[in-house]
């Protein structure tokens, strides 16, 4: 009962014993009722409290009702066709009752399906993510760092990268990342073609691999005719898949996307840096601590390196240590190995000696 029913109720309940002790006329005088309202409540009394209770003031005949063979075709026709709705139920099956009609006929024989809530659609996304074999469904993008108030400013002075390339297991969760000050295909080629050989290297069949993008012209979303030396088709080259998210769809690429709202508080918006050489020693222990210390949520409170080894403890946890790279940086830097040291030369990157 909710609690207009149980307000009316007890007033009721009041003015029908204030005329048991006082008579109807003084309870029409204290109460500011109408004779025959005091009168009625107070008869339905006399048979009981439940009678004081709001009454359903629905017809007790109506002839206008919707014939019950009508009811067996609509129920039938949803059955058939449980996606449909009612406009498209008396479209489609040329329905002799209107789609209001048809609406209340599913609503009574309940076959009218509730629309999930985002947080059970997510949570629902979540396990069937939780279930693919860890590093072989891997999502990537690229993240814009003009945007940061904290970080552009040191970004202008010292010549910090710009752009920021994602690699992202569904899995686990784990992260791969990769710096450029440029927005290139050829930047992600390169950021993609070192993960996967890393993974290779760590024994992991690239066959069963797939990695999933934008349309991005940096990840040949613009391109008709693909060359073996684009992306697409160079991680073709290497055994692996290449899937498309469909266009206006950014919550497909939504473990990548998300993880931009944690990097950005957590590391961006803290860190200050004295150079090239720092941001890169900086952003490796983020990722490392994001890999193997950082609890995440939505994953059952656990680390992406404690999800690797509880859903493939064949493969060895060292490959979440790859460490970020700078694209761009001068010719002499081993793009599989550990960062090198840089410091600044007016403006640019330059490898120290």
């Amino acid at each position: 009962m909710s609690r207009a029913c149980e307000d009316k109720f007890a007033l009721r309940h009041a003015v029908v014993r204030y005329v048991k002790t006082h008579g109807i006329h003084a309870a029409v005088r204290q109460f500011g009722c109408a004779r025959n309202t005091v009168r009625l409540w107070f008869r339905r009394w006399e048979a009981g409290d439940d009678t004081l209770a709001d009454r359903s003031r629905r017809p007790h005949r109506q002839p206008r009702r919707t014939q019950a063979a009508h009811e067996k075709l609509v129920i039938a026709a949803r059955k058939q066709a449980p996606c449909f709705g009612a406009r498209r139920l008396v479209d489609l099956f040329a329905l002799p009752v209107g789609k209001g009609a048809t609406h209340r006929i599913l609503r009574d024989a309940k076959l009218v399906r509730p629309r999930p809530r985002k947080h059970r659609r997510k949570a629902d996304l979540r396990a069937i993510k939780a279930a693919h074999p860890p590093l072989c469904r891997l999502q990537m993008d690229t993240k814009y760092l003009t945007d940061l108030p904290h970080y552009w400013p040191q970004m202008q002075a010292q010549g910090l990268p710009r752009f920021q390339y994602t690699i992202r297991c569904e899995a686990t969760g784990a992260l791969f990342l990769a710096y450029a000050s440029d927005l290139s295909k050829t930047y992600a080629t390169l950021a993609q073609t070192r993960v996967l050989a890393h993974l290779k290297a760590h024994g992991i069949d690239l066959t069963h691999l797939e990695v999933r993008t934008d349309l991005g012209s940096e990840f040949d979303g613009d391109t008709v005719h693909y060359r073996p030396d684009g992306f697409h088709g160079s991680l073709l080259a290497t055994g692996a898949s290449h899937r498309f998210n469909p266009p206006a769809r950014p919550n497909a690429n939504a473990d990548v996307e998300s993880s931009y709202a944690t990097i950005e508080p957590e590391f961006f918006d803290l860190e200050t840096f004295a150079g090239p050489a720092h941001f890169l020693a900086a952003i490796t222990t983020y990722q490392h601590f994001f890999n193997f210390a950082r609890k995440n949520r939505s994953r059952r409170d656990q680390t992406p390196a404690a999800l690797l080894a509880a859903r493939s403890p064949n493969i060895d946890p060292r490959v979440l240590l790859l460490p970020p790279i700078l694209l761009d940086a001068p010719p002499g830097q081993h793009l599989s190995g550990p960062p090198v040291k840089f410091g600044v030369e007016k403006g640019r990157a330059v490898e120290a000696r």
